[in-house]
């Protein structure tokens, strides 16, 4: 692997080691955001060669990829939770380590203020009209290899026999058989569900669901669907009429997009 890529792993793993007197749920939150990152990393670089990014591109992708969650660190440990909602907005906590400890400054200008815009948006509901093409084509990106990746991690999660609750991936939420009107609404609409309207483990996983409407790139729904993530998402779900219409429309959406 390049030298700058080991030298911000390094960065990173140091960084992230640095934090002690961790809970052990917190211990096993902060292992999961570390694999996920480098996993994150791993699918940015795949989608930017699929996409044939030049190799300063590449390279931006990769390091927006790698630090886009290291504001978690310091919020699971100042506030116990990865809820944005209840803390701090995480990208831009973000930001300011990256920032503050200088992880990028063998990265020119132009390429790291790009990471810096990437990563503030890799979080938000949807991206703002203010963007330029490349910072667009950059946060899509990002923002598609996250979900591949939290897809696995829920989906792991969602189908391990015999494994302790962690409710930071369940938002300490209670559970439902039945799915919440505005969610409903949201979703059969072929609209991404708001955190605003889930209620319930159940939305949740939901709304998981409906993240295929913020898919950009087919290379990306491929990989969701040879991995059976929403299948396994479905089947950790409540049987009943409303989420099996749910599911199908997901599931006919993404084999739509595939055709395009």
């Amino acid at each position: 692997m390049e030298d700058w890529y080991n030298s911000a792993v390094n960065d990173f793993e140091v960084y992230v080691n640095s934090f002690s007197g961790l809970t052990s749920e917190q211990q096993d939150s902060f292992s999961i955001k570390k694999d996920h990152s480098l996993r994150v990393a791993g699918n940015s670089r795949q989608l930017a060669v699929s996409m044939n990014l030049g190799e300063e591109d590449e390279k931006v992708a990769v390091l927006a990829a790698l630090f886009h969650d290291i504001g978690r660190f310091s919020q699971i440990v100042e506030y116990n939770t990865l809820n944005d909602a209840v803390s701090a907005d995480h990208a831009v906590l973000a930001v300011e380590i990256l920032k503050d400890k200088q992880f990028l400054s063998n990265v020119n200008e132009e390429s790291r203020n790009l990471v810096y815009t990437i990563i503030l948006h890799h979080n938000k509901f949807e991206l703002p009209r203010t963007l330029d093409n490349k910072e667009v084509i950059h946060a899509r990106l990002l923002r598609d290899a996250d979900k591949l990746d939290i897809l696995k991690v829920l989906t792991d999660y969602y189908t391990g026999k015999n494994q302790t609750a962690n409710h930071m991936l369940t938002w300490e939420l209670p559970k439902s058989s039945k799915v919440s009107a505005g969610v409903v609404k949201e979703v059969l609409a072929g609209k991404l569900v708001s955190k605003k309207e889930v209620k319930s483990e159940t939305d949740v996983k939901i709304m998981q669901l409906s993240w295929i409407y913020d898919i950009n790139y087919k290379t990306t729904v491929g990989m969701i669907l040879r991995n059976r993530y929403f299948d396994k998402i479905y089947n950790s779900l409540p049987k009943n009429d409303q989420i099996f219409e749910i599911y199908r429309k997901i599931k006919v959406f993404a084999e739509n997009k595939m055709m395009e």
